[in-house]
């Protein structure tokens, strides 16, 4: 809904909002989850914080963005890239200079960056991914597998609401054992109940798994051939890769982009959690501590 003036809003209970304005109620309840956790009283400021966009993100997203901390009660003390935020969670900006990777794969998005260092600094020299991909597709894509196991015909497509969203979380229990089985050919099993009361096991190993998901693989990798032919990479300019997104846990992904990059990819940090550690790192260096942490 764009009401009268051209400016998407979006209908809630509340009533019908900016995007911006949903954004700010997000970073208020961040700021105010942040301020019960340090224990900040009344008389307490929260001088500032880093916010991370996505590296694709054009200036008038990044001045929404500000806009939306602004309306928060929030100072922007700096906007940086998410690939970035992962580069410095590593201290890739004390590594050696060249051409980094990160390879960003969420619940429901595809992002791959490549940041080219150079004295210190991190420059975006390309970006790409699939805004259709992500962690959710390749649950569905093991839902539509078991249907098809089970020899129901209509597949996922005709499943009730009720039995779609039961589907997809057994799926997603699946996928989420299989990460941590060893042995690619070892089953696990799990019981499914239509709301029509028939049950189902499904039995899966983690090389079937693979095999089902293979494509999806596959379409993150086409998307970092093109943003490598996009920054025009070489070899010996190559220094890394780093993993984000809590999806880069499944060991097909790991397996598949070290063959790809040829190299290791980082994985020591929670990929969940290695964006947030290195806008906190930022935030750490703006406020005038040093790295080692001491004043």
């Amino acid at each position: 809904d764009d009401g009268d003036s051209g400016v998407v809003r979006i209908r809630t209970a509340a009533g019908a909002i900016t995007p911006v304005e949903v954004s700010a109620e997000i970073l208020s309840v961040l700021r105010r989850r942040a301020e019960e956790h340090f224990g900040m009283g009344a008389s307490d400021e929260l001088a500032g914080a880093v916010i991370t966009v996505p590296a694709y993100f054009d200036d008038a997203q990044r001045q929404a963005t500000k806009d939306a901390a602004k309306l928060a009660g929030l100072q922007v003390l700096r906007l940086i890239n998410e690939p970035t935020a992962a580069a410095l969670a590593y201290g890739l900006d004390s590594g050696s200079e060249g051409l980094y990777a990160i390879y960003d794969l969420g619940g429901g998005t595809f992002d791959i960056s490549i940041l080219r260092l150079s004295r210190g600094v991190f420059e975006v020299v390309a970006t790409g991914g699939d805004a259709m991909l992500g962690g959710d597709d390749f649950d569905l894509a093991l839902s539509a597998q078991l249907l098809v196991a089970w020899g129901i015909a209509s597949g996922y497509g005709a499943l009730s609401p009720a039995d779609k969203r039961s589907l997809t979380r057994l799926a997603r229990r699946l996928k989420e054992q299989l990460t941590d089985i060893a042995d690619v050919d070892s089953p696990i099993g799990d019981i499914w109940t239509a709301s029509d009361g028939c049950r189902h096991e499904a039995t899966i190993t983690r090389n079937d798994f693979d095999q089902v998901t293979r494509h999806l693989v596959d379409r993150t990798l086409d998307g970092c051939h093109q943003v490598m032919q996009d920054a025009a990479l070489k070899g010996p300019e190559r220094r890394g890769v780093v993993l984000v997104g809590g999806s880069t846990r499944m060991p097909c992904i790991r397996r598949r982009v070290a063959q790809f990059f040829c190299c290791e990819p980082r994985i020591d940090i929670d990929p969940d959690e290695v964006v947030a550690v290195g806008a906190a790192l930022q935030a750490n260096l703006l406020a005038g501590n040093r790295p080692d942490g001491d004043d």
